[in-house]
C-alpha cells in the first residue's frame, strides 16, 4: 500500500489534523452549497413561496437521509481500524462490502421517500399553499439517494486511508455543476423548484461517478474491482454495528426538529421561509463541527487500531480546541451579521429575514457547545462506541426539544423561544457524555487487551 497522504499514528498530531481537517471542511461546505444555491437561486428568482417549499422538506429529508448515511460513519471506523492495523487484506474487504451495502440501502431509502412523502408532510402541517411543490421537492430528491449512499461510502474509504482531497475535487466539480443547472433550469427554463430538484439529482449522480471511476482505477488496498463486488458477512455486521447507532443518533437529531418545524410551520409561509434561509448559517457552523469531528474520529480510528491509546488522547485534545474554536468563531460571526446573509436569500421579505435573524439569536452564538458534544462523541465512534451516544441523543436531544415544543413554545411563540432550546439540550448532552466517556473507553481498552491475549 502506498503511504498514506497524512500519517495519523505517528509524529505531531494538530498539524496533520489540521492539514487532514481543511479539506473535509471545504468538502462539507461545498455540499452545503448545493443546498444553499438551492434557496438563494430559488428564493431570489422564484419567490419567497418557492423557498418556503424547498425549507419545508428539511426535517423529513434530513431524518431519513441521517438514519441511513451512518454508514458512512461505520464504514470510516472500519476502515480506519483496518490502516491503523495494517491488515490490508481487512481494508480490500471492507471496501468492496460497504460499496455494495451502501447501494442496495440508498435504492431502499429512495423507495422509502417515495412512499411516505406525502405523509410527513402532511403531519409536519406544511402549509397548503407550498404543499403540492414540496411534495414535487421531496419526491425528485429521494431519487438521489442511491448516488449520494455510494459518495458517502467511496468517500469514507478514501479519508480512512489518510486522502481527503479527493473528494473535495469531486465535490468541487459537482458544486459548480450544480449552481450552473440551478440558474439554467430556474431563471432560463423557469421551472423553479422542479429545476432546483432535478439540478441536485444530476449532480447528485455526477459525483457519485466520479468517486467510482477513482476508486476503480485505484491499484492498491481500499480500491474497487467489479469482480470482488459482494458482501462479506462479517465486514456487514462490523460496519453495522458502528453504522446503525450512528444513523440512530443522527436521525434522532433530525427527528428532534419535528415538532419545531411544526412548530415554525404554524407560524406562516413567512416564518417558514425565514427559517429556511436562517438555516444556512446555522448548517455552515453544523457541517464545520461535523467535518473536525469526523476527523477526530478517522484519526481516533487508526491510533485504536494500532493500538495508541494514549496518543488518542492527544488526538482528542487536540480536536477538542480545533473545534471548540472553530464553532465560537463561525457562530458569532453568524451572529453578528445575521440579517445581511438572510437577506440575501429573502431580500424581498423584511418580515421573513426577521424570523430567520430571531432564530439565528437563539443559536449561532452558543454552537461551541454542539461542538464539545460532537468532539467527545466523535472520539467514542472512533473505539467503536456508537449505542450510548444514540443514547443520549434520544433522551438529551429529542425528549427535551419534544417537551420544549409542546410545554413551552405554546405560551411564547418567536421563533427565538423555540430555537433556545437547542444550546439548553446540548448543555445537557455535554454533561451526560463527560460523565460517561472515561468508563466506556476504559471498558473498550480492556476487552481489546483480553482478546488479544
Amino acid at each position: 500500500m502506498r503511504k498514506a497522504k497524512i500519517d495519523m499514528i505517528n509524529g505531531p498530531i494538530t498539524r496533520p489534523l489540521i492539514a487532514f481537517s481543511i479539506p473535509l471542511v471545504l468538502t462539507g461546505w461545498l455540499q452545503m452549497l448545493f443546498s444553499a444555491a438551492d434557496s438563494f437561486i430559488v428564493g431570489k428568482f422564484a419567490g419567497s413561496s418557492a423557498l418556503a417549499a424547498v425549507g419545508a422538506t428539511f426535517v423529513f429529508t434530513m431524518i431519513i437521509i441521517s438514519l441511513f448515511s451512518g454508514l458512512s460513519a461505520g464504514v470510516t471506523v472500519c476502515a480506519s481500524n483496518d490502516c491503523g492495523a495494517d491488515d490490508m487484506k481487512s481494508l480490500d474487504e471492507t471496501a468492496h462490502t460497504a460499496i455494495v451495502l451502501s447501494a442496495l440501502t440508498g435504492i431502499f431509502v429512495m423507495l422509502l421517500g417515495q412512499l411516505f412523502s406525502r405523509s410527513a408532510l402532511r403531519l409536519m402541517k406544511v402549509p397548503d399553499d407550498i404543499f403540492s411543490d414540496s411534495l414535487t421537492y421531496l419526491r425528485i430528491y429521494f431519487c438521489c439517494m442511491p448516488a449520494q449512499m455510494v459518495y458517502g461510502a467511496g468517500s469514507s474509504i478514501l479519508r480512512s486511508k489518510g486522502d481527503s482531497r479527493t473528494p473535495l475535487v469531486f465535490l468541487t466539480i459537482s458544486g459548480a455543476g450544480n449552481i450552473v443547472l440551478n440558474l439554467i433550469f430556474v431563471i432560463v427554463f423557469k421551472l423553479s423548484v422542479v429545476g432546483v430538484a432535478v439540478a441536485t439529482l444530476i449532480t447528485q449522480y455526477l459525483s457519485a461517478s466520479l468517486v467510482m471511476v477513482h476508486l476503480l482505477r485505484l491499484d492498491e488496498p481500499g480500491g474497487i474491482k467489479l469482480s470482488k463486488l459482494r458482501m462479506k458477512k462479517d465486514k456487514v455486521a462490523r460496519i453495522l454495528r458502528v453504522g446503525v447507532p450512528a444513523g440512530l443518533q443522527s436521525a434522532c437529531l433530525a427527528c428532534s426538529d419535528i415538532p419545531l418545524q411544526t412548530s415554525v410551520n404554524s407560524l406562516g409561509s413567512m416564518a417558514v421561509s425565514g427559517n429556511a434561509a436562517a438555516l444556512n448559517i446555522d448548517g455552515a457552523v453544523f457541517t464545520t463541527i461535523d467535518c473536525l469531528a469526523q476527523a477526530c474520529t478517522v484519526f481516533t480510528g487508526q491510533n485504536v487500531g494500532a493500538r495508541k491509546h494514549e496518543r488518542v488522547k492527544k488526538v482528542l485534545g487536540s480536536s477538542m480546541l480545533i473545534t471548540v474554536m472553530s464553532g465560537l468563531v463561525l457562530g458569532l460571526l453568524g451572529f453578528a451579521f445575521r440579517y445581511q446573509i438572510i437577506g440575501l436569500f429573502l431580500p424581498d421579505a423584511p418580515e421573513a429575514v426577521a424570523h430567520g435573524a430571531a432564530r439565528c439569536a437563539a443559536v449561532s452564538a452558543f454552537t461551541f457547545i454542539f461542538a464539545i458534544y460532537a468532539t467527545i462523541t466523535a472520539s467514542m465512534r472512533g473505539y467503536g462506541i456508537s449505542t450510548v451516544p444514540a443514547i443520549l441523543n434520544i433522551v438529551c436531544l429529542c425528549g427535551f426539544r419534544f417537551a420544549w415544543a409542546y410545554f413551552y413554545f405554546p405560551t411564547h411563540q418567536t421563533l427565538f423561544h423555540l430555537y433556545l432550546s437547542y444550546p439548553l439540550a446540548w448543555v445537557l448532552c455535554v454533561v451526560a457524555s463527560v460523565i460517561i466517556y472515561k468508563p466506556m473507553i476504559k471498558r473498550v481498552i480492556a476487552k481489546s487487551e483480553r482478546l488479544s491475549v
